[in-house]
């Protein structure tokens, strides 16, 4: 009996998926070209805006021309490329931007963990207290840059008043070429550990309470619970953490130009405020492409070591 069955209920079953197949296939194509429709205006905002630029700072990189003039250009090669390792500008620059990215990402990752925590506790008006740490972060950098000139402004500044009640003696802050770079760092840690707290306190209502609850009722103390389950679960969000910090960094501009216009003797000169002051005030803009390229490469790899080094081993 089994054998009459088969070859009746077989046929029938292929008929069936293969008109399901039919008809999935049209819903399908509609799928993919109403994604399309959605994807296309931001894939071609991407490619004018982001993509051909790139290709254009690529070209301009080999190439030796002036803004006044930009049609009177002559290839010159990599030799742009050999002046950042002739002059020592170029590395004086890169020098600074490094210490600058190393302090902001040392200040703002257990800054930015210790408010978390403390924002993911049992608190008052908590809604308004989130607000209030995200308004550094929403408001401009020239807004926050201007704020912070006038508070360590060396004759009149907030802080320095600050000291000087307390019997303490005035620092020159911006204009001193041991305190500048510190300064511009605080500001910058200052303005980014609010956003660095919302995306911790976003990986902490992701981890498992349960894991705390037992590691508990096995006696574990809050500090030994932090230590061996919240800060390791937290590996992913450090990682995200610490390539947005290093990449916002590597990419400041608005305290160097705002609070020390790269001084004093060059102690802050950031280098994308370096690339800005070769194309536009020293005339070089085939140069400062090179420098472009070499800070975008930069960039690269600093993240993908990051991402290579830090990578989470737990998963929940």
């Amino acid at each position: 009996m089994k054998g009459a069955t088969i070859p009746v209920t077989e046929p029938g079953a292929q008929a069936g998926r293969a008109a399901a197949d039919i008809g999935a296939h049209p819903r399908q194509r509609r799928d993919r070209r109403a994604a399309f429709v959605f994807l296309a205006p931001f894939m071609l905002l991407l490619i004018v805006f982001q993509y051909v630029p790139l290709a254009v700072m690529a070209r301009n990189s080999v190439l030796d021309y002036t803004l006044l003039n930009p049609s009177d250009w002559s290839f010159v090669g990599l030799r742009n490329f050999e002046d950042m390792i002739a002059y020592d500008d170029a590395l004086t620059s890169f020098g600074a931007t490094f210490l600058f990215a190393f302090g902001v990402v040392l200040l703002v990752v257990p800054l930015a963990l210790a408010l978390a925590l403390f924002l993911n506790s049992k608190l008052p008006a908590r809604g308004l207290v989130r607000a209030i740490v995200m308004l550094p972060v929403v408001t401009s950098a020239v807004v926050v840059a201007t704020i912070w000139s006038f508070l360590l402004d060396p004759s009149n500044g907030l802080v320095n008043g600050a000291l000087a009640g307390a019997g303490l003696p005035r620092q020159p802050f911006l204009t001193s070429v041991d305190q500048a770079l510190p300064a511009i760092v605080a500001m910058m840690a200052w303005q980014q550990v609010g956003f660095g707290a919302i995306l911790f306190l976003g990986g902490l209502q992701g981890v498992p309470a349960e894991l705390s609850e037992a590691a508990r009722i096995d006696g574990a103390t809050r500090l030994q619970v932090l230590r061996n389950i919240t800060i390791p679960l937290l590996t992913r969000t450090t990682l995200f953490v610490v390539v947005i910090m290093t990449v916002f960094s590597l990419q400041a501009f608005a305290p160097a130009f705002l609070m020390t216009m790269g001084g004093p003797q060059e102690s802050t000169n950031l280098i994308v405020y370096h690339i800005y002051r070769t194309a536009f005030v020293m005339q070089q803009p085939g140069y400062a492409s090179a420098l472009s390229v070499v800070l975008l490469l930069i960039v690269l790899a600093i993240s993908l070591a990051q991402m290579h080094l830090l990578r989470a081993r737990w998963n929940y």
